[in-house]
């Protein structure tokens, strides 16, 4: 599973962290992302031609700002996204983000028919993104050193860590309240396979703006996420400070 891989790689930076800078990166962990970086370019990429090939050749309207299609990832977004958005919101103190976290919750649940539909977005509702990381960092956890995990993307080991377990713990969570205890092997199977899809999905979506870095330079990907990462953690010590006060 890929949180063994976040949980070793965070007990592997405890010795080399550092406030407010992303640790150095061991030898080996360096070799690994840099691997897992040409892996994930390779499969977006073949992913991206595949599809473009299946594509309609003939041309069609760009879509409005509010045309939220359906689909299984919007899903994953409202059964993980959400409740890790108000979860955050209100271990930090920011009480209007946990709001809309929850009202966007109730709407897509219901009217959005569990999260299929982005209807919270048409009804005025605008996603926020909210992650433990950002609250860790906010109240001084170090980030560990900088890695690239399969299929999701890059990461701190503190972010990937926190990103990955609770994902993980919320989907299986859920998986296990609606399968049957005496379900078969196969049944048990078919969940584990659904289960990691919906993991990267819902991972992936976490830091929207890592996942759409699709940079084919290593070192520009890793500035990019480091410098988004700090920028929101800063903006968000402010709240942490006032909350700790309360």
């Amino acid at each position: 599973m890929i949180y063994r891989i976040a949980t070793y790689f965070l007990l592997l930076s405890l010795a080399q962290s550092n406030p407010d800078n992303v640790s150095p990166t061991p030898a080996i962990l360096d070799g690994y992302s840099h691997f897992m970086f040409d892996f994930n370019h390779g499969v977006y990429r073949f992913i991206h031609e595949f599809g473009a090939g299946l594509a309609p050749q003939t041309p069609q309207a760009a879509p409005s700002q509010t045309d939220q299609g359906g689909g299984f990832g919007n899903i994953a977004i409202n059964f993980v996204n959400e409740p890790l958005t108000l979860l955050s919101g209100l271990l930090i103190g920011d009480w209007a983000t946990a709001w809309t976290a929850a009202q966007r919750f109730g709407v897509n649940s219901t009217v959005g028919v569990l999260g299929w539909y982005d209807t919270a977005t048409d009804w005025g509702y605008p996603r926020q993104e909210l992650d433990l990381g950002l609250v860790l960092c906010a109240y001084g956890v170090d980030a560990g050193p900088y890695l690239v995990l399969p299929f999701i993307g890059p990461r701190t080991a503190r972010d990937a860590f926190t990103d990955v377990i609770v994902t993980n713990a919320i989907l299986w969570t859920s998986m296990w309240m609606l399968l049957d205890p005496s379900s078969g092997l196969l049944a048990i199977a078919a969940a584990e396979a659904v289960e990691v899809v919906a993991e990267i999905a819902a991972t992936r979506q976490i830091d929207s703006h890592a996942g759409k870095l699709e940079f084919s330079d290593y070192e520009a990907m890793r500035a990019d996420y480091l410098a988004h990462r700090l920028e929101r953690c800063n903006g968000l010590r402010g709240i942490a400070s006032d909350a700790t006060q309360d």
